[in-house]
């Protein structure tokens, strides 16, 4: 009964880190894509 339970739960444990890298990534690129407008904004890599 453990494993029905488990499996649901890392799929979607899975599919939440994926989301929220390329929520990550595709922000790291829009705040580049803006840093060369404004140098201003704060850059901590």
């Amino acid at each position: 009964m453990a494993d029905t339970e488990v499996v649901p739960f890392v799929m979607w444990s899975g599919l939440t880190a994926i989301l929220m890298v390329i929520t990550g990534l595709a922000y790291k690129a829009y705040q580049r894509k803006n840093s060369k407008e404004k140098i201003t904004s704060s850059n901590n890599d």
